[in-house]
């Protein structure tokens, strides 16, 4: 089994590195880090913490030198921004590409006995999700050897106020397979997940991430028109978005406001005498990355623990 116990940080690239960066610093009121630029490695970057996450990061990265793979990236995305992969440590590299090369997931980038890249997902439905991992020891892998310590400023504007990264979404074809999927290859846990026909157009589940305080989603289309097959068709098993917590839900909209970047799909409700409430930022208006923020009057109101599935047989 593939032992994954730290999600380090998750990894969007873009062609305007300054731009993004801006963006989540102003919005989101991440905190800089490091920046780094590397042309041999191929990569410039900023590392920012995430408020609330605890050692987990956000890091934009963009082409620098002649022969960066992410510039080929870009190229194959069309120049857009996007999710790029999520960065895990695991304790035996060795062991971990050995578990990767049992189950037919190929590395399709790597820096010899320091990390790989590879995606996790079933390797005959497509690339899916992209995962960088790195044994212990050298904690760099992301071309950032030389990275430059470095602070943000006080924000001059309101940011949405975040708790943390909650969660990774993915589309898939079949959501029960998936879990079993990731199950098998990587010890995550089903803790809930939605009945069949509870929603209109799809049904979810999420899975408890080993070491980690972020979960995964994974999202199944459900009838004629559903927005996950168009996505699927259109993208594969991808990252569909990233969740984040918000403290304040008036204050998270009135930053978004402020900086122009509009919310949509927006919804509500009440359970056990406490509300919840959730939306969505476009993509074009967050480094490619489709982002659902969500606000609980309570902890455990939005994703309900009576919900976990009940042990198989029971």
């Amino acid at each position: 089994m593939l032992r994954i116990y730290r999600i380090d940080h998750v990894a969007v690239v873009t062609p305007d590195l300054d731009k993004h960066a801006g963006l989540f610093e102003g919005l989101f009121g991440f905190r800089r880090v490091s920046e780094w630029d590397n042309p041999s490695a191929g990569v410039r970057g900023v590392r920012f913490a995430v408020p609330g996450a605890f050692g987990q990061y956000w890091v934009v990265l963009t082409p620098s030198g002649a022969d960066s793979a992410l510039a080929g990236w870009l190229d194959e995305h069309g120049g857009r921004a996007g999710l790029h992969h999520v960065g895990a440590e695991v304790p035996d590299l060795d062991a971990a590409v050995g578990e990767l090369e049992s189950r037919g997931l190929k590395v399709t980038d790597f820096a010899p006995g320091r990390w790989v890249e590879a995606s996790l997902s079933p390797p005959e439905h497509g690339p899916g999700v992209l995962w960088r991992l790195r044994g212990p020891g050298d904690l760099h892998m992301l071309g950032d050897e030389s990275a430059t310590p470095v602070s943000s400023p006080e924000p001059a504007r309101p940011v949405l106020g975040i708790l943390g990264i909650d969660h990774i979404c993915q589309a898939f074809h079949d959501r029960d397979e998936l879990a079993r999927w990731y199950t098998e290859l990587a010890g995550f846990v089903q803790v809930w997940r939605t009945a069949e026909d509870e929603i209109p157009d799809m049904a979810d589940l999420v899975l408890n991430i080993p070491g980690s305080s972020i979960c995964w989603e994974v999202i199944t289309g459900r009838g004629e028109d559903s927005f996950v097959d168009k996505f699927l068709a259109r993208s594969g098993p991808a990252a569909h978005h990233v969740t984040f917590q918000v403290s304040d839900w008036d204050a998270a909209l009135a930053a978004c406001e402020a900086q122009e970047v509009p919310t949509f799909d927006y919804e509500d409700g009440v359970k056990d005498g406490a509300a919840w409430k959730h939306t969505f930022i476009h993509p074009k208006h967050a480094a490619g990355v489709l982002v659902q923020l969500f606000w609980e009057e309570q902890p455990g109101v939005w994703v309900r623990s009576d919900k976990i599935p009940p042990p198989v047989g029971a």
